[in-house]
């Protein structure tokens, strides 16, 4: 394929244009940093960041999955306005149910120890992932809208930001600058979609029969299990040391985030639907599409984590400043993330998911959530944020394995 028909092809557009707004919704999250953890210091920092680390146990249930289950439904009925509809609904009913089941269990477990009104501040953020219609939008190709709703959702929390945070005592005022920016541009997009797309409002019944909650329960573990691999790192680190630790090994963390985020998320929400088609029409075609993506992942993933490991002194220095000098080592030990993470994550979601097999998803989480909770129990206590760091690294091993392995098994009998 010539430059110029590649530079046509609309699959490779979607990569791009995903790309680039990733770039940009990352870049003002990045910009915010060096003012936070200036204005916050390290143990403040750490206080807020242990408080959107429980939060996030909320994020991931919400979510449960719809991501790539209810994305696949729309994808395949975008043609039936009747199953949008009745899809639609049934996402945003079970979503809200289980915003509520959150909101309790923090409700009970949440001691002041944990300092409860930070974290319920934090918690906010999970009434805009109810709201946000992402997978809705994933599903119908509308990627760059989607990500134009996120990238004002940056914007905004950006701006309250620097306009309510000034000292240390306002770190309430930045949990709730980043919630509440999550629920406006939430809503602004849910209205969006009902009146593009003329979804007149519809009673959902009979939750558990929807098809995109009996997918999206074995991918919603999966994802769960796999994801806590961020949060139980941080929850060791927590408990197990002191809040300037959970400083450090947070600042290094969000960097890396950001860039895994920039680096994987074009590929794995422009290829998805596509790739979820390939697979429905022919597997073997879908196969053999997908281990031709796999090859441009591999390449893209390895390039950043070779940068990420040359540029980790002047990313940290601009981003936290100087108080966060430990972030440099734990960061240039957290370089081959970026590649391992990306190849985990599309051989789950473009192979696993794409070829339907999210049945097995629960149990290659389970694998790998065991993995990190047994990694970090034997590393954090003799190495200390640096055994966090080799627990995440070497729980996308282990996910990279599992799923290779389920595939392959699979690809036989095709």
């Amino acid at each position: 394929m010539n430059p110029s028909a590649l530079l046509k092809n609309k699959l490779i557009q979607n990569i791009f244009s995903q790309g680039f707004v990733q770039l940009a919704n990352y870049a003002v999250p990045l910009l915010v940093i060096p003012y936070v953890t200036r204005v916050l210091g390290p143990e403040l920092f750490g206080t807020a960041s242990f408080a959107q680390n429980l939060a996030s146990y909320g994020t991931l249930l919400v979510h449960f999955g719809f991501e790539f289950s209810a994305t696949q439904e729309v994808s395949i009925n975008r043609d039936n306005p009747e199953k949008l509809q009745k899809t639609f609904w049934e996402v945003v009913a079970f979503k809200f149910l289980l915003l509520i089941f959150s909101f309790a269990v923090l409700f009970f477990f949440c001691d002041d120890q944990h300092n409860s009104t930070l974290v319920f501040a934090a918690a906010l953020l999970n009434v805009g992932c109810v709201v946000f219609p992402s997978w809705f939008l994933q599903g119908v190709e509308q990627i760059a809208k989607m990500s134009l709703f996120t990238f004002f959702v940056r914007i905004i929390g950006a701006v309250l930001v620097f306009v309510f945070v000034k000292s240390p005592e306002h770190v309430l005022f930045y949990l709730l600058a980043l919630s509440l920016s999550n629920v406006v541009v939430g809503f602004v997009a849910f209205f969006y979609v009902i009146r593009k797309f003329g979804i007149k409002f519809q009673v959902p019944y009979r939750l558990l029969q929807s098809p995109s909650v009996r997918k999206g329960f074995p991918i919603f573990l999966n994802t769960f299990l796999v994801n806590c691999n961020v949060f139980v790192g941080v929850s060791f680190v927590g408990n197990l040391l002191t809040d300037y630790d959970v400083g450090i090994y947070s600042g290094a963390q969000k960097i890396m985030n950001a860039i895994l985020m920039v680096v994987s998320q074009p590929f794995l929400i422009a290829l998805f639907p596509r790739m979820s088609k390939k697979f429905d029409e022919d597997k073997k075609a879908g196969y053999y599409f997908m281990i031709r993506c796999l090859g441009l992942i591999a390449l893209v993933s390895a390039i950043a984590s070779v940068a990420v490991y040359f540029l980790s002194p002047m990313a940290v220095d601009l981003m936290l400043g100087e108080k966060f000098s430990q972030s440099v080592s734990l960061l240039c030990l957290l370089a081959p993330l970026p590649l391992l993470y990306t190849i985990a994550s599309a051989l789950t979601v473009q192979g696993l998911f794409g070829m339907q097999l999210q049945k097995f998803a629960p149990i290659v989480g389970f694998l790998v959530f065991v993995s990190n909770i047994f990694f970090c129990w034997m590393l954090i206590p003799n190495t200390g944020v640096d055994g966090a760091a080799y627990s995440w690294m070497l729980c996308q091993l282990v996910e990279i394995v599992s799923v290779m392995l389920i595939i392959e098994t699979f690809r036989k009998r095709m």
